[in-house]
């Protein structure tokens, strides 16, 4: 536990207790198969009661503003690997008890491997249009140099002009995957073919 506490305190600005708590609660979350706080809180610290630990984690999480850009940075750094990147954007389904939230994710590719850099939870009903993939494009862009990249991957559900438009504004080059049937506009008069024609 020591030695979390080291790399989180040598780049996070924390008090010394949050970091040693954070600590703890990443030890716990890496042996249990389950987020569950009552689980997390019984396995912090033995010494401790449970249902103390379980306020702690509790108000930490409710009552402490954590900058994201500084966590997004610190989670580039422990990578195992260095630029350039292949960064990828997906759309995630986490559960805060039963209720669903959607999670618009963008993060670096490691074998095979997604790692979270920058999100955003997105609205009931989880749908993601342009203006939540730029904004978290532009939290990504906030702690990864944008000449670090060689690629943004994306699935066929991310495809709006909007959304490719600021990722050319941004010389971020990309591959997004198109349907098959999707047709490209090959003249100004209208014609087009299908996708399937160009592969």
């Amino acid at each position: 536990m020591q030695s979390i506490t080291n790399v989180l305190s040598d780049h996070l600005g924390w008090h010394r207790a949050r970091l040693k708590l954070m600590a703890r609660f990443q030890l716990a979350l890496e042996k249990l198969p389950a987020t569950n706080l009552r689980k997390i809180a019984a396995s912090l610290k033995a010494s401790v009661e449970h249902e103390s630990n379980y306020r702690r984690i509790q108000r930490f999480l409710s009552g402490y503003d954590v900058d994201f850009t500084d966590l997004g940075r610190l989670l580039v750094r422990l990578l195992p690997q260095e630029g350039p990147y292949v960064a990828v954007l997906d759309r995630t389904e986490w559960h805060f008890g039963s209720a669903p939230a959607g999670v618009l994710m963008m993060g670096i590719a490691h074998e095979g491997v997604g790692f979270p850099v920058a999100w955003k939870v997105l609205p009931s009903g989880g749908e993601s249009g342009a203006k939540s993939h730029i904004e978290v494009l532009e939290r990504f862009l906030a702690i990864v140099e944008p000449a670090s990249i060689e690629a943004v991957l994306a699935d066929r559900e991310f495809i709006s002009v909007d959304w490719m438009r600021h990722l050319k504004e941004k010389n971020t080059p990309f591959a997004i995957r198109l349907r098959s049937d999707r047709r490209v506009e090959l003249s100004p008069q209208g014609s087009s073919l299908p996708v399937r024609m160009f592969a």
